[in-house]
């Protein structure tokens, strides 16, 4: 858990977990990894971060995703009592995207209840159209819809009354503004920060690890849509480069916190 100010914002790094993966197999198509091997450690693996973030704005709580939860010993729950923050505390949660690892912690699994009761769940529309039709399509098939996460952690909470779903660009409080960033998957969204001369964003999966950072090009194996993920990681993190954002991202080194930077003409990522 680390904090930092964005003027009088406040951003809240939570780890929910680590974990080691082969670099082959999160970038399939790349035969040479020596230029990026900083980045692995001595058995070829790159370690991914599954970090949420706490953004505070005046009366507005926003986490950001809300992780792998309990079927992979996830620290989010921990890490907000950590900060000083009660699930009843949170004012909207907003997803990036619904993959599995950003919505684990949305429901109890004991009993069955949302954990973050009181808060507006804020799902990018074309995610939500995207995933329901595969679960319909599985359920049609004869599957078993309900063993997917989708089914499991976001579908729950829609007769609740608990979510809005988003497209476009979206206020959700004077210094928070959703946007959106496509390519990981069809609704994949991230949030801008803007406090005085100041900006962040909470960026989600827009670049995966310090690897695709120093080279966008590179194909991943999560990507919904590699050619437009790879539009949207270029431009991003161009801009990002230019306005000198502080940037909390889902899976870059733990906490999750730092900066795209230009150095002898290479982008890459700067941990703080």
């Amino acid at each position: 858990m680390q904090k930092l100010s964005i003027g009088s914002i406040e951003m809240t790094a939570l780890v929910d977990l680590e974990q080691a993966y082969p670099a082959k197999a999160v970038y399939p198509k790349t035969e040479d990894f020596a230029p990026y091997a900083q980045h692995l450690d001595a058995a070829g693996a790159v370690t991914l971060n599954f970090a949420s973030f706490l953004v505070r704005d005046g009366a507005t709580v926003l986490l950001v995703d809300t992780g792998w939860g309990p079927e992979h010993d996830g620290q989010l729950l921990f890490e907000l009592a950590e900060a000083g923050v009660k699930t009843g505390d949170v004012t909207h949660v907003l997803f990036t995207h619904l993959h599995g690892d950003h919505t684990g912690w949305n429901i109890d699994r004991k009993s069955g209840h949302p954990i973050f009761s009181h808060a507006r769940h804020l799902v990018p529309k074309a995610d939500w159209d995207h995933y329901s039709a595969q679960a319909a399509e599985a359920n049609k098939a004869g599957g078993n819809p309900r063993l997917g996460s989708f089914e499991r952690d976001v579908a729950p909470l829609e007769p609740l009354g608990l979510v809005d779903l988003i497209e476009g660009e979206t206020t959700i409080s004077a210094g928070l503004t959703a946007i959106p960033t496509p390519g990981h998957t069809p609704g994949h969204t991230s949030v801008v920060i803007t406090s005085g001369n100041e900006r962040g964003i909470v960026l989600g999966d827009v670049v995966i690890t310090p690897v695709d950072a120093e080279n966008p090009e590179l194909v991943n194996s999560f990507d919904w849509d590699n050619g437009i993920a790879l539009a949207t990681r270029k431009a991003l993190v161009e801009r990002l480069i230019a306005d000198g954002s502080l940037v909390g991202a889902s899976h870059l080194p733990a906490p999750g916190l730092g900066r795209f930077v230009r150095v002898d003409g290479k982008q890459r990522w700067q941990g703080v």
